[in-house]
């Protein structure tokens, strides 16, 4: 107990440090690291329903939940109605549940982003889509959460990821949702964050990464990206190193937790020729990554995948695995 107490001081004093614009001079364990994201998942949801909509096969249930960051996070809901017939009956952990996946949009979307997989609801598979960090409902003017300064982003994206698991505990104690049977979708910022996220949580049972990367020194190299390209001008006004930048996002970055992912079912889907999070980054993930069911799919894409295979893919996967 002492142990632990103590991993979960080091790792806060990570937190406090990132916010502080410093950090400790030793390189953080991936225990203590672990250990700044650590709450308490009793900690109320106050969920509120702000609205519903039909549609034929299922309801789109709008509404909100607590975040740990302060303020409240939009979500939506696409629940199957009654008559869809859960999928994977014979997989369920509760007899009548539906299996559910939920979705982390790229940077710059949002919830509504989720629309694209309106059909899965017919084959008996719910989804729950967030808006991140200053995106949708959550938009701030001059906010993102990639800013200039690495500390605010590196801050900004762990916010994001406790936005994730606050999620996954919504549905964890969704009526009809099985909660043993919850996967995740995560696309460019949502795969990177979701990375993090599903390493943490192994309520998690199906992990599907999109656009995904590791390695943020990768990136850092690799990447055309406009927001990573204001980091790095504000880092040479500051005369802040690439040594500097990686301290700063070693407790954010996918390389420091997808080793620990364990061996759960893991798809990696991208583009060929993509310079955004970049091909580098992405092989990065896809070795560290050591699950035993893991499929590796690249697209004649650059980062914007065509989207009407990747759903179809991802479909295919959630429904052998969920």
């Amino acid at each position: 107990m002492k142990k632990q107490l103590l991993q979960r001081l080091a790792g806060l004093i990570v937190f406090l440090c990132l916010a502080a614009g410093s950090m400790p001079a030793r390189a953080e364990s991936f225990a203590e690291i672990k250990a700044g994201y650590d709450y308490d998942h009793s900690i109320p949801l106050n969920i509120e329903i702000k609205d519903t909509k039909d549609f034929p096969s299922y309801t789109k249930i709008h509404f909100f939940y607590d975040s740990l960051n302060g303020g409240r996070v939009p979500a939506i809901l696409m629940m199957p109605k009654a008559k869809v017939k859960p999928m994977g009956a014979d997989k369920a952990t509760v007899p009548g549940a539906y299996p559910v996946v939920f979705f982390m949009h790229f940077h710059v979307a949002d919830k509504s982003l989720a629309d694209v997989f309106s059909t899965w609801p017919g084959y008996g598979i719910a989804v729950m889509a967030i808006d991140g960090i200053f995106r949708g409902e959550r938009e701030e003017k001059g906010k993102d959460i990639l800013m200039p300064d690495p500390f605010v982003s590196a801050k900004h994206i762990r916010m994001q990821v406790m936005d994730i698991l606050r999620g996954f505990d919504v549905l964890a104690g969704w009526k009809g949702i099985d909660p043993g049977r919850i996967g995740y979708f995560g696309i460019s910022m949502g795969a990177m964050t979701g990375s993090v996220a599903t390493t943490l949580d192994t309520r998690v049972k199906a992990i599907d990464l999109a656009d995904g990367g590791a390695d943020y020194s990768l990136v850092f190299d690799n990447s055309d990206y406009g927001s990573l390209m204001e980091i790095k001008k504000f880092m040479v006004d500051n005369n802040m190193t690439k040594d500097q930048f990686m301290t700063v996002f070693n407790a954010v970055d996918p390389a420091t937790f997808v080793p620990n992912i364990g061996d759960r079912p893991v798809l990696l889907q991208n583009g060929k020729t993509d310079t955004t999070i970049s091909v580098p980054a992405m092989n990065k993930l896809h070795e560290l990554v050591p699950a035993t069911q893991k499929k590796i799919i690249w697209y004649d894409s650059g980062h914007i995948l065509p989207v009407d295979r990747m759903v179809y893919d991802s479909l295919k996967w959630f429904r052998k695995y969920l």
